[in-house]
Parts: C-alpha cells; sequence; structure tokens
C-alpha cells in the first residue's frame, strides 16, 4: 500500500469516528423539565364529637336524639328556596343542596327576607354542608337584618364548630346567635328579618348546602368555645 493509501484510510477513519458521535465526551443530556409538584391537600382537622346531628329519616336537626324547636328548615331539595347570592353563582346541586360556586373575594349568600324570626326564643343557625373545592381564605361569617339595622359589620355571629371544612368534609356549623363575635345581646332583643352568610373571602371556592335551620339551641349544644 503507497504512503497516500495509508494516508487516506487514516482520515476516513477518523471523519467514521466524528461522525459517530453527536456530542462530545462527557457532554451532559439536554435537561427535562420536572413534572408540577401538587400542592398538598390540607389534612382534616381533628374534631370533637359534635351534639348536633342531621337525622335524614325526620328531616330534623337533633340534640341528644331530641328533635331542635325550628322556625325555619331550608333543605334546597331541587330549588334555591328564595337564596341569592353576590360575588357568586347560586344553584340547585345534582342529589340535592345549595351549591355556591365563589366567583370574587367576600363572596355571599343571602336568604329570603322578612322572615320574623323571635330572636329571643331562636337563638341558633345551623348550616350542614359539604366543601368542594378551597379558596385561599375562610370567613364564616353570619350577619343578619331587624328592623332597626341592616347587613353590618356592627352585628355578626361565628360558628362554634364545624368551621373552615376540608375539601370532601361535611360539616355542621353551629352558630349561638345569643353570644354574638359583635353585637352584644342584639339577637335576643330583635326579630331577625334576613341573614347573610359569608363562606370564603377569595374567589374559587365551592360548597354543596345541605341545610340550613334557624333553631333553640339547648346549652348543651353551645358549650364549647367559638372556633
Amino acid at each position: 500500500m503507497t504512503l497516500r493509501s495509508t494516508l487516506f484510510l487514516a482520515a476516513a477513519a477518523a471523519c467514521l469516528v466524528v461522525s459517530a458521535c453527536d456530542k462530545p465526551k462527557g457532554t451532559p443530556a439536554e435537561p427535562v423539565a420536572a413534572a408540577p409538584v401538587a400542592e398538598a391537600a390540607r389534612p382534616a382537622p381533628v374534631r370533637p364529637a359534635e351534639p348536633v346531628k342531621w337525622d335524614e329519616a325526620s328531616g330534623r336537626f337533633q340534640v341528644d336524639g331530641s328533635a331542635l324547636d325550628t322556625a325555619h328548615l331550608w333543605r334546597f331539595d331541587g330549588s334555591t328556596e328564595g337564596f341569592v347570592s353576590a360575588a357568586a353563582r347560586v344553584e340547585p346541586a345534582k342529589g340535592g343542596g345549595l351549591r355556591v360556586v365563589e366567583q370574587a373575594i367576600d363572596a355571599i349568600v343571602r336568604s329570603p327576607q322578612n322572615l320574623a324570626i323571635d330572636g329571643s326564643r331562636y337563638n341558633g343557625v345551623l348550616v350542614r354542608l359539604t366543601r368542594e373545592k378551597e379558596a385561599a381564605k375562610w370567613d364564616g361569617s353570619l350577619f343578619f337584618t331587624t328592623s332597626a339595622h341592616g347587613e353590618t359589620a356592627a352585628f355578626f355571629g361565628k360558628p362554634l364548630r364545624g368551621a373552615d371544612p376540608v375539601a370532601g368534609e361535611t360539616t355542621i356549623m353551629v352558630y349561638d346567635m345569643s353570644k354574638l363575635r359583635k353585637g352584644g345581646g342584639d339577637w335576643t332583643a330583635s326579630t331577625i328579618n334576613g341573614l347573610r352568610l359569608d363562606l370564603d373571602d377569595a374567589p374559587g371556592g365551592q360548597f354543596v348546602i345541605h341545610q340550613i335551620a334557624v333553631v333553640a339551641l339547648p346549652a348543651s349544644a353551645t358549650l364549647r368555645p367559638p372556633q
């Protein structure tokens, strides 16, 4: 073989080696985007046994097996029953209940008016609901109107128990309106015309309210401090 042939073969072999390698030895692979990490679900709180129960057979709220004296009970069986909303959408939920889809901050659910509730006799409001989706900020305030005042931050209650459920949790929020967060004894001294429930104070939350009742709460249902 001539020198020229030998040099030609060596050059060809070198080209084959280079063409067989896409990247120089030791070049790292292209980075692969990490899959997004889902936000961990908020763990369900450990709640004490609830003295107030919903009895489906009788269609009443009970304490220690006895039905509560009730001024108004809304079950939302295929209807909104006159409840309206602001900053939220309300509609009958499939299978029963009132679905609340919160669309902006300070979403509210408002009852029919002219309820004529004797506040001295009916001191409690019960809200049985299931949270479907969480929003960023919980509220839970319950405002009310009388002939002397409308909905105002000077008069409202907070739930004793059952507040701020996690997604998928069903609770009974128990409001003892004889012990308002603000407003002293205004409820018990008044005839109550309407209710306003503030659930979340941020958009994106979703609930199904199964029942709302205005009842006479016995002491056994109001022993625990507000949440």
